[in-house]
């Protein structure tokens, strides 16, 4: 008879290897560690858990919350920690940012798939495996004396032998399909990942300025600068999140790899903001080109320069001037756009593709005919296969029903018959 696996057993399984590892990094390992290394990762690991916190709250999914019971809030322990070694703490872009990163992983998963969430609480609450014999070589490597600043990572035990049973049977008690599961496996080892690579930051001590962090960002990115100013890179992040927002078509397509390109495209851009407007025009449109060939049209770069600058100007207003760099080149793409689809178009086509493919769709899949249309447009301005990347995919029987597809062909027609081409 087949046995179904639980998703505590699957859980266990997928995250057992993610787990030892952790305890075998040279933070946890060396003879001596820098206080302010500790420093860091409390404070890191403050922001990651108030992140999860605000998630589960705007997602106002009961079963969820009852899962992160009260013993689960560990920020008065992360504080208490923090104190002990507050002498030495100092900023450290790099765990800043990987803090970051992951807070915005758990925001984005949220807002796709809220009961995957179930994965990242279960990261969170069993990620330390290191009983007590680690807990005293930390504190040995630390100079902690008598126990102090270790009340955080000492929890994990005590919370496992009194809450464990209660808390594996809660994640069991809520209904998943099989897509579900695999979604909660994803998201476990999506927090254990960035603890990971929190961790590594940590010894040696990464004290690198954040404009060399662009693989923190996107490790297929290379090794090109981005801004030295973390308010500039979190309103990065920001405009992404609204990027996700108008077109959920980027995340259904293409996950957390397109995710990671549009953060570290998005750091980049605004580190040409100090440059001419015609050389910042000119690889901006590079890039716009380069992802029109693989899928995603240049209207995607109007809009993401667009909401950068917004975010950028609502936190500096002070360089408003320097930002109005990226209105200008998302212009300058909308001009080029316009020869073949203008916005007033554009906007028609969108409509038009969801009054035959059906208004059900425009909720869960917006400004997709506004894609196509942009596609064509890009496609008759000689970018090569813009329109040929787009099109297989909006296209496909096996993704889409017939009046979608019907829907989608019908746009590419009406969009090349405007200039009669």
């Amino acid at each position: 008879m087949h046995q179904v696996t639980t998703i505590t057993a699957s859980l266990q399984a997928a995250t057992y290897d993610q787990n030892v590892r952790i305890g075998e990094l040279s933070f946890f390992t060396t003879e001596q560690l820098d206080q302010a290394s500790y420093a860091a990762l409390l404070s890191g690991l403050a922001y990651l858990y108030d992140a999860f916190e605000q998630v589960l709250r705007d997602a106002n999914d009961p079963p969820m919350q009852a899962i992160w019971g009260r013993e689960l809030h560990k920020q008065p322990l992360l504080l208490q920690d923090a104190a002990a070694v507050a002498a030495s703490a100092r900023p450290v872009p790099a765990v800043t940012i990987s803090a970051e990163l992951l807070g915005e992983h758990l925001r984005l998963r949220a807002a796709h798939d809220p009961r995957s969430l179930l994965g990242s609480a279960y990261a969170l609450a069993t990620w330390y495996m290191g009983g007590p014999e680690l807990s005293a070589r930390l504190a040995r490597a630390l100079r902690l004396g008598g126990g102090a600043g270790l009340s955080y990572l000492d929890s994990f035990d005590s919370w496992g032998q009194a809450h464990w049973p209660t808390f594996a049977a809660q994640i069991e008690a809520v209904p998943l399909s099989a897509e579900g599961q695999q979604q909660v496996v994803a998201a476990a080892r999506e927090v254990l990942d960035g603890i990971e690579q929190l961790l590594n930051q940590l010894h040696p001590l990464n004290e690198s300025p954040a404009s060399e962090l662009v693989t923190l960002f996107n490790p297929l990115a290379g090794n090109h600068p981005i801004s030295d100013d973390m308010e500039e890179l979190k309103a990065a992040l920001r405009a992404h999140q609204r990027m996700d927002q108008i077109f959920p078509y980027m995340e259904l397509r293409y996950g957390i790899k397109g995710r990671k390109f549009s953060w570290s495209d998005g750091c980049w851009m605004i580190s040409l903001t100090g440059e001419a407007q015609a050389s910042v025009n000119q690889q901006v449109q590079w890039l716009a080109r380069l992802l029109a060939r693989r899928g995603m049209p240049q209207w995607f770069m109007e809009c993401h320069l667009l909401f950068l600058a917004d975010e950028l100007n609502r936190v500096l207003p002070a360089n408003r001037e320097r930002y109005a760099t990226l209105i200008e080149t998302a212009r300058f793409l909308a001009t080029e756009r316009s020869k073949y689809v203008n916005d007033t178009e554009l906007g028609a086509l969108d409509e038009a593709f969801y009054a035959q493919a059906g208004q059900e769709w425009h909720s869960w899949m917006p400004n997709c005919g506004g894609l196509i249309a942009s596609a064509v447009a890009d496609h008759l301005n000689g970018v090569p296969h813009a329109l040929e990347a787009i099109e297989g995919w909006m296209t496909d029987p096996a993704r889409f029903p017939a009046a979608w597809v019907d829907a989608a062909r019908a746009t590419i027609a009406r969009a090349h018959a405007l200039r009669g081409a």
